[in-house]
């Protein structure tokens, strides 16, 4: 091959390259796809307040019991309670960082649900025990 034609397809391979890359096609896709973990991400905000509120006043509470002398497992849940609002924080995020990462719909909708139960666990416990406190 010559020079000349040489250099001639490595013009024109790099106008090729820099057309085709300039820009994304799948952009506004990228965009849709975030919706799910955004929509879970203010969902879980509320959720994730009551549950650290609740963790903040048992911690409080918590000092009493061990005063009193409770036995182990009262000792055990209290702590379990105590820690949970924080559980449940580094759950979520998690969750959402997971999602983030994910690039498929399913997946991403798994993981916002994953991240609604994660920041939901302390208040949907409050539900179940019926230990609301208020």
């Amino acid at each position: 091959m010559s020079r000349q034609r040489r250099a001639s397809q490595s013009r024109t391979r790099s106008r090729d390259e820099v057309t085709t890359v300039a820009r994304d096609p799948h952009r506004t896709g990228r965009r849709l796809r975030i919706l799910p973990l955004v929509a879970a991400a203010l969902v879980s905000v509320p959720l994730l307040w009551l549950a650290i509120a609740f963790s903040l006043e048992v911690a409080q509470i918590a000092v009493y019991i061990l005063q009193l002398g409770a036995g182990g497992w009262a000792q055990f849940g209290v702590g379990l309670m105590s820690v949970g609002g924080f559980v449940c924080l580094v759950g979520a995020l998690a969750c959402l960082y997971i999602g983030w990462r994910r690039d498929t719909w399913a997946w991403r909708w798994s993981w916002a649900g994953a991240t609604v139960l994660a920041a939901g666990l302390m208040p949907l416990l409050w539900l179940v025990t019926g230990t609301l406190w208020g």
